[in-house]
This record gives structure tokens, sequence and C-alpha cells, in this order.
């Protein structure tokens, strides 16, 4: 319902979860899987038969065969036009999140992004926004950078639906998540009676901005949902911050925390 558009669901939703930590060896073996594959299939070959074929043999642990038929899906998929080059690059950006591969996937979802471009309708390039701050995320960059993902897709959003829509709701409520989780950003840093010691990687001023911020987006979200007559819906968005909100906060920040926290239980109260 909130639309998270997670990469492996908008790209490769029939990848399970229990493959996320398979790694894709290009090796000889791996060619000559390609190779074998490129034989077997070759005469029935489009864009789309071959994401098919990728998930399958990703699932039967192919994953050499896996990515040779991705590739070629968006060899032939650049021939085929541009959503179809844009759907076979989603795949292989899957592909390349769901075995950690994140530099590639990141790399893949520029090209996403640029074959977006080539659409008129700003809309498409809202799974690609979405999918590029899950892969930031995983790969532990820096939460800012996933947070500027996810503001240009709440951007589009509200255009598109318009600014009260549920789906500008969860767009706010997705933001407020990574932005709690930024304001709990930490650091090793050193410390002379215990060597090394966790510090937060913002300053308690910063930090106070964050929450603030979030508390915002999600009080927008709860507002807009509940405008819909989903109470209990709402009343979960905001929970789910309060609990992100509750763990992690770094040392000298907690009056922050608490103030920002008391801040949704009070303007929640209000509007319930």
């Amino acid at each position: 319902l909130r639309r998270k558009w997670s990469l492996a669901r908008c790209a490769s939703s029939a990848l399970s979860t229990s493959m996320s930590t398979a790694t894709i060896v290009v090796t000889g073996g791996a060619l000559l899987a390609g190779a074998v594959y490129r034989y077997a299939f070759t005469g029935r070959r489009s864009a789309a038969k071959l994401i098919d074929d990728s998930k399958r043999l990703h699932r039967a642990k192919d994953y050499g065969g896996s990515l040779a038929a991705a590739t070629e899906a968006c060899e032939l998929g650049l021939k085929e036009g541009p959503t179809q080059h844009r759907l076979a690059l989603l795949h292989l950006a899957a592909l390349f999140h769901a075995t950690r591969k994140f530099d590639e996937a990141l790399d893949t979802l520029d090209q996403v992004e640029f074959t977006a471009g080539l659409v008129d309708d700003e809309r498409d390039l809202v799974p690609v926004l979405h999918a590029r701050a899950e892969v930031l995320e995983l790969a532990e960059k820096p939460l800012a950078l996933a947070a500027a993902e996810l503001s240009r897709a709440r951007d589009i959003r509200k255009r598109a639906s318009g600014p009260e829509s549920m789906d500008a709701g969860f767009a706010a409520f997705n933001l407020a998540r990574v932005i709690a989780h930024q304001s709990q950003e930490s650091k090793v840093v050193p410390d002379a009676l215990l060597g090394a010691r966790t510090a937060s990687t913002h300053s308690a001023a910063e930090v106070a901005a964050l929450i603030e911020q979030a508390a915002s987006l999600v009080l927008e979200a709860h507002r807009v949902v509940l405008a819909a007559g989903d109470a209990d819906e709402a009343a979960e968005l905001v929970r789910e911050i309060l609990d992100i909100l509750k763990i992690g906060a770094a040392d000298g920040v907690d009056g922050a925390v608490f103030k920002g926290m008391g801040g949704i239980a009070s303007a929640v109260d209000g509007a319930t």
C-alpha cells in the first residue's frame, strides 16, 4: 500500500529473497553458461522473453546464464525502443542489487534514468529514483544521497497526483523514514581512553533539524491518509517513525530526539 517502489518489486519481483546473497562470478564457467544460453535460445529472443529467462535461470541458481540473458535483453531492448530498454536495464540493475554489486547497480540505474528521460511522462522516473535510493541505503552510503532521490520522487508524485493524494502522502512517509534514520547516522572516532568510540555524524543542531524535517513529513503523510479514511494506516505510519527515533539516538542529542517525538505525538493526538 505504501508503494515504496523497491528495486526488486519494480524490476525483478520473481527473484526470491533467499538469493539476495548470491554472487555472480563472471569466470570461464559463467562465460560458457552465457555461450550455451545464446546457442539454446537463438531464434526466439525478445527483450521481454530474455528477462523472463533471466529470472528463471536466477531461480535455478544459474547466475552466469541469468546475467548473460539480462545483458542480451538490454542489447535487444535498445533496438526495440526506450520503454523495453528501460525495463531490461531495470532487471539488470535488480540482478546487481540482489548480488550486492552496488556500484554496477548504480551505474545501470544511471542508464535507466537516461532512457526514462526519452519518454514524455516524468512518472517513469519514480521507480528509478526509488531503486537508486534503495541501493544507496543498502550500500551504506550517506543517507543524504538516498533522501535526495526520494525527495525528487516525491516532487514528481505530488505534481502527477496532487499534493493531497495518497501517492503524495506515502511519498512523504518514504522520505520521512530515511531522514529519521539519517538523524542517527554515526561514525567511529578516536578516543584517548577507549581507543575508539561511536559518535554522531551530525552536530546536535543538524540532528534536531533532521528530526524536525522527518516529523513534518510524517505528519503530512498522517494527515493525507487520515483524510482518506484510513485511521489505522495513518497511525501505523507515525508509529514506524517513532520507533526509528526511539533507537540508536547518538550521544548528546537525546533532548532533540525526545522533543521531536513529543511534537509528533502531540500533533497526532490533536489530529485524531
